[in-house]
């Protein structure tokens, strides 16, 4: 630390240009003074330029300097530039981006014009400057209504109250890491001068410049890892250290950036003794944090609703009641219930029922909070403030157990972000009450645009912005991104103002000139911040191929290398793995409670391990939401129908006759569907859209329509005997529960069954394969011998009913048993000899029945179409060197 420094720290009030630096310097001023031995001294004033200036306009208002006035909050400012651009009546993508945009455009009037109303000269055309000037009248003229002035406007207040405030006189202030005062300041500076202030300029960065060495990577990770692996080392060698690391384009990058933080400097981020040993100066949205979130979403649900996905992560929170032991498991397995409901938003009263149906007492939390929640439709802002936190009160948040230091603050900062909220009345004409809607997406709006960070204790390895990063000392800096293409930094003047008026001004980003003569201050505050500087870059960034920058050509280049991160280091010292095959599961226990429909012999014949995963472990595959009916639920309508239809048509004669008079023909294929519709609950139908629950009843009987013109009709007689029969079969230990769609009595005797099937069915050829498909149709031919030995089958048959495809494929003992006429190109097709292919099927069930029952669970997929409908590939790792050709088919 400089003597000049030293010295305003211990006496002046002290401003920098952000809350980190004015953090550093009062943490150095203490340790100088504990190592000049000293037990007590008087705290350093050290302030970030906004706070300073706050609490001079303050100190002037209370002087009787300014006239009192309601300070806007930034949350608030930006409501209120929305309202002055949709004044404009022009519909927009998004108004939320134009305001911030104003807003900044607004700072820049004030921070880099001469004090007065420059936009005004801007009115008047029609381009983005006009329309700014527009805006800014508004929002000028809105704040002047409300009594209100803004964080924009301070430092010009503070000007023109300084020859009023004798107190000032003699106060010594010093500006310190400061590369450029903005003109503002300058003239807030000249002022308290005038005032009799004594102002300085300090460096807080005083060495020599240091010389520069530079390394060059593949891409930004690898420039990354390298950066954290090398500050890492510097901190193991001397722990004493403070070492730093700048990484331009954080913000963009801060995810991946703290991802790989971990992963090279350690997770979680904490030393010996719970110190920290890495920081990121970032934080993350305030919504972000679990502990606001669950608030947030607390809320949501209460006054409206929530996707499903995230009212279920809501109930598996850590910071609502009882979130530990069986109930976070009861609460875990609502999410599916949800989903295979078809809800794709949930409304307090659903989270209500289904916990109240496991006894989850956050039932009656949630319960008082609905109440909470229906007493209050329209307020003001404090009115929903106040609505909201008796919400959380009686929700239970922020849940059981004692907060930690992090969540206590963010806590905190939600308290804060609450008040904020209330404080936009300041704001609303007449105090104006909003639904709660408005008031949510306002809130929420809010909550993401608050960046938050837990305060923690300096840690030795520090990882920065390119902006927070000027005026701070280390022991070691690494500048990372510092290719030709990112530095200087391009010229990207703001869109709402004038670019002569921003260039003529200094604005940020507003020339090439200025960007230069910028990028090269910077440069000499990073060489001068540490004595060991390194730069890199990486050869190819976002934007193709880059080299270094010019302006750190003189630094020597050096190689350092890339660290395995820690993941890559537990990954390569995994031991050998061993490949063991175990086809065989523990055979069914007597007693054992498992799926007992046909679906477990199609499984057993698709894949064994399937079936064992399916039936006896129930590993389902997750449900997905879908808009309108899925195609479960469209083929449950569908069996649904041709049920209806044949419970009252019941014969082909009754058919033919109907079919004759088209009046009755439509109205029995019409009763059929409106009976179908009750297939699906009143409660599903209701989460359908309209339009689908509109159109369902006459799809389906223009589809039945399809099915009996093309199928039916052409038939020799028959009467249907069952529609929705179970039966019983035993195979071996095996007994299965069976539902037939459908049986019918052929008029020259004999029985035919009938199968739906939505989808497309399968050739015949493969019902009798040796991994056959379709074996409910086996399996129903099986059960009707065993309980009618008399009374045969003459034909087996399944139906394809799909729009503009109806057909019905099939096995016959003769041809007068045919469903329609023979195929033209080979007429015998379909026409078996009876009691070989009932044997053959019986052999074949027989034989998968007993597989399932030795717990003969072999991972060995039929084909690649039964690993893509099983979705079960997490647990059998089917793809990997053990079976090739089905991984390649899959894909």
């Amino acid at each position: 630390m400089s003597d000049a420094l030293a010295r305003a720290l211990a006496g002046a009030t002290v401003v920098t240009p952000n809350r980190r630096l004015a953090r550093h310097l009062t943490d150095a001023h203490d340790r100088a003074q504990l190592a000049a031995g000293l037990r007590a001294w008087p705290a350093a004033q050290v302030l970030p330029w906004t706070a300073w200036i706050a609490a001079m306009e303050s100190e002037a208002v209370a002087a009787g300097a300014l006239p009192a006035l309601a300070r806007l909050p930034s949350h608030a400012g930006v409501q209120l530039w929305r309202a002055s651009i949709e004044a404009d009546g022009t519909p927009l993508l998004d108004d939320a981006a134009l305001a911030a945009s104003a807003a900044e455009a607004w700072e820049h009037v004030h921070a880099f014009g001469t004090g007065a109303e420059s936009w005004r000269a801007w009115a008047g055309g029609n381009d983005e400057p006009a329309a700014f000037a527009r805006w800014a009248e508004r929002y000028r003229s809105a704040l002047a209504a409300h009594g209100a002035t803004d964080a924009s406007s301070a430092a010009d207040r503070v000007v023109r109250a300084a020859p009023a405030m004798p107190s000032w006189r003699g106060r010594h202030v010093a500006f310190a890491g400061f590369i450029d005062m903005t003109p503002q300041a300058r003239r807030v500076a000249e002022a308290l001068v005038r005032a009799g202030a004594n102002v300085d300029e300090v460096p807080t960065v005083g060495a020599p410049l240091a010389p520069a060495r530079r390394a060059e990577y593949a891409s930004t990770d690898d420039e990354l890892v390298a950066a954290l692996g090398w500050a890492r080392r510097e901190v193991e060698r001397r722990p004493e250290a403070t070492v730093g690391i700048v990484v331009p384009d954080l913000a963009q990058r801060l995810v991946g950036v703290r991802a790989r933080a971990s992963d090279v400097l350690g997770v979680p981020p904490e030393g010996a003794g719970g110190v920290r040993s890495w920081n990121v100066s970032l934080g993350e949205p305030l919504d972000a944090t679990p502990i606001v979130g669950t608030a947030v979403d607390v809320l949501a649900l209460a006054w409206s609703t929530l996707p499903a996905g995230r009212a279920a992560a809501l109930l598996r929170s850590a910071f609502l009641p009882g979130a530990g032991g069986g109930a976070r498991e009861s609460r875990a397995r609502i999410e599916r219930t949800w989903l295979e409901r078809g809800l794709h938003r949930v409304r307090v009263v659903d989270a209500i029922n289904e916990l109240r149906r496991s006894e989850d007492a956050l039932a009656e939390r949630f319960e008082s909070v609905r109440m909470v929640a229906s007493r209050t439709r329209r307020a003001t802002r404090h009115g929903w403030v106040d609505a909201w936190r008796e919400a959380l009160r009686v929700s239970g948040w922020p849940g059981e157990r004692p907060l930690a230091s992090p969540e206590h603050q963010a806590a905190g900062a939600f308290d804060g972000l609450l008040v904020a909220f209330a404080a936009l009345d300041a704001t609303a004409a007449a105090r104006a009450e909003i639904a709660g809607d408005e008031a949510l997406a306002l809130l929420a709006e809010l909550a993401a645009a608050t960046p938050y960070q837990p305060e923690s204790p300096p840690a030795p390895i520090q990882i920065l912005g390119l902006i927070e990063a000027i005026g701070l000392p280390f022991d070691a800096l690494w500048v990372a991104g510092m290719s030709d293409a990112a530095w200087p930094r391009s010229p990207r003047p703001h869109p709402l103002l004038p670019v002569r008026w921003q260039r003529e001004r200094g604005v940020p980003r507003s020339d090439a000139a200025g960007e230069l003569a910028w990028a090269r201050e910077v440069a000499a505050w990073f060489r001068r911040a540490a004595p060991v500087v390194i730069t890199s870059h990486a050869a190819n960034g976002d934007d193709g191929p880059a080299t270094r920058s010019a302006l750190f050509a003189d630094a020597e280049a050096i190689a350092i290398d890339v660290p395995a991160t820690a993941a890559r280091r537990m990954f390569d010292a995994r031991p050998a793995r061993e490949r063991l095959a175990d086809p065989v599961a523990p055979a069914p226990a007597p007693g054992e409670r498992h799926r007992k429909g046909s679906g477990l012999i199609e499984a057993q014949s698709a894949c064994p391990f399937q079936a064992v995963a399916a039936t006896r472990w129930r590993a389902d595959a997750w449900p997905a939401a879908a808009i309108g009916l899925t195609p479960m639920e469209r083929g449950i309508l569908v069996h649904a129908a041709l049920a209806a239809f044949w419970r009252e048509t019941r014969d082909h004669a009754t058919l033919v006759a109907l079919a004759g008079d088209a009046g009755r023909y439509a109205d029995a294929r019409e009763r059929a569907a409106r009976a179908a519709m009750a297939a699906i609950d009143d409660a599903r139908w209701r989460r359908v859209p309209a339009a689908v629950r509109a159109l369902e009843a006459g799809r389906l009987a223009r589809l039945v329509g399809a099915w009996l013109d093309a199928v039916e009709l052409p038939r020799s007689p028959f009467t249907v005997v069952h529609v929705e029969h179970e039966e019983r079969l035993v195979l071996g230990a095996l007994e299965l529960e069976l539902r037939l769609d459908r049986l019918d009595e052929l008029a020259d005797g004999g029985a035919a069954i009938v199968d739906y099937k939505t989808g497309k069915v399968p050739s015949p050829a493969r019902w009798i394969a040796d991994r056959p498909e379709a074996t409910q149709l086996a399996l129903y031919t099986l059960a009707r011998r065993a309980a009618h030995p008399l009374a045969g089958v003459r034909a087996v048959v399944l139906g394809q009913v799909r729009p503009g495809d109806c057909k019905a494929v099939g096995f016959y003992a003769d041809e007068a048993a045919r469903w329609g006429a023979p195929p033209v190109r080979n007429p015998g097709a379909g026409i078996v000899d009876w009691p070989a292919h009932e044997a053959r099927w019986g052999a074949l069930m027989h034989g998968l029945a007993d597989e399932f029952v030795r717990g003969h669970a072999a991972v060995a997929p039929r084909d690649a179409a039964a690993c893509r409908t099983c979705a079960r590939q997490a647990l059998c790792r089917v793809g990997e060197a053990s079976a090739p050709e089905v991984e390649e088919e899959g894909e």
